[in-house]
């Protein structure tokens, strides 16, 4: 007698009914609902990992089979509810062959899809080989979560990640990452009588502005097949309180996304030193996430098989595959769900696509890391 899968749906239910909204949500309260979960379907070790960020605590929980080469990952976390809602976002609802709720798509579909793969492995009397199932909070704002998982050595031993996104389950193995810059000056300030004499906060920094504006404009054309120019955007110039005052100070914030491969330390180099050159008194703060590329698509061909792999496609969107790349785990973005749908009022998922979604991942969970070489 054949066993039957495992539905995603009524667990998709029970995910959204939990509040993780970014900020405002309790991501603890879903990390030790999944870990409960966890804890029933055979893991070797069950964790909840609380990371502290501004003034709140993030939560993750992850369980292992094994020792763990392979992760499949996604996010517990929402975004709060978009305006336009036209019902209870914290209430799922089955409507014309997809699922209703906030996180359906992004990600609590792929949550939902990852127990699913699990618990029907357990009921063919299979378990996981050698893989990580990691749900991680803050992954919508901030990162905290994911920074200390890496920097803390929990994910030690994965080579390859399955990252959960709404990408349609297409392979994504590009795209962008992102840099806010926010320089800040500061002057006597005065009556602009004596603006002759005393420094021009806003006057230097808009110097600089149109300096950065020109610098992206330039660089339209250059950068890898898919990615052309860095998509500079000079955002706010802020200062001044009336047309008769000198301002005291001001700052200027602009912003860039760097294409996969791109030498992103030389990039941030260039532009603190125009901005020594332009406003040599003036201070500099950066944040960025990197760009992301899959370094060896072909090890992932045993997991997600010959069509996805044969057929790669770019993100418009960033992800936390950015930081597994850049710590040495090679990744994959392939999840339920498509992007339009993320952080947009009435967000569904196609129950067709948890149920294809629960069937890879079940493969790729009983692939799992045993194949140093990706070959099934």
């Amino acid at each position: 007698m054949s066993v039957v899968a495992v539905d995603p749906v009524p667990i998709l239910e029970e995910l959204v009914r939990v509040p993780t909204h970014n900020p405002g949500g309790d991501e603890r309260a879903l990390a030790s609902l999944l870990a409960a979960r966890l804890g029933t379907l055979g893991a070797d070790a069950v964790e909840v990992i609380e990371t502290p960020r501004p003034g709140t605590v993030g939560a993750s929980v992850l369980a292992r089979w094994g020792r763990p080469s392979l992760l499949i990952n996604a996010h517990l976390d929402t975004v709060p509810p978009n305006a336009g809602w036209t019902a209870d976002p914290f209430v799922a609802v089955r409507a014309g062959g997809a699922v209703r709720g906030l996180g359906a798509a992004d990600t609590k579909g792929a949550i939902a899809a990852t127990l699913a793969a699990v618990e029907t492995l357990r009921a063919r009397g299979e378990r996981p080989r050698d893989a990580m199932v990691l749900f991680s909070g803050d992954e919508e704002h901030g990162n905290h979560c994911m920074h200390a998982l890496l920097d803390g050595g929990a994910l030690a031993g994965c080579r390859r990640a399955i990252v959960c996104e709404p990408t349609g389950l297409q392979a994504g193995t590009r795209h962008r990452g992102i840099a806010m810059i926010v320089v800040k000056q500061e002057g006597q300030g005065g009556h602009s009588s004596r603006a002759d004499q005393l420094p021009a906060p806003v006057g230097e920094l808009s110097r600089l502005a149109a300096a950065v504006y020109e610098w992206g404009r330039a660089r339209r054309d250059e950068g890898p097949p898919g990615f052309p120019g860095l998509c500079v955007n000079v955002a706010m110039l802020e200062g001044g309180i009336a047309f008769n005052v000198v301002p005291s100070r001001a700052a200027l914030t602009f912003s860039l996304r760097p294409p996969p491969g791109a030498d992103v330390a030389a990039i941030l180099d260039e532009l603190r030193a125009m901005a020594a050159r332009l406003v040599p008194s003036a201070t500099v703060e950066i944040h960025h996430k990197p760009p992301f590329a899959t370094r060896a698509l072909e090890g992932f061909r045993a997991l997600l098989g010959d069509v996805r792999v044969g057929a790669p496609v770019d993100l418009g969107f960033w992800t936390e595959a950015a930081l597994l790349v850049e710590a040495g785990i090679d990744a994959v973005v392939c999840g339920p769900g498509e992007i339009e749908e993320a952080h947009a009022a009435d967000e569904q998922v196609p129950v067709a696509e948890l149920h294809a979604a629960r069937d890879l991942f079940a493969h790729a969970l009983s692939v799992g890391g045993g194949d140093a070489d990706g070959a099934a």
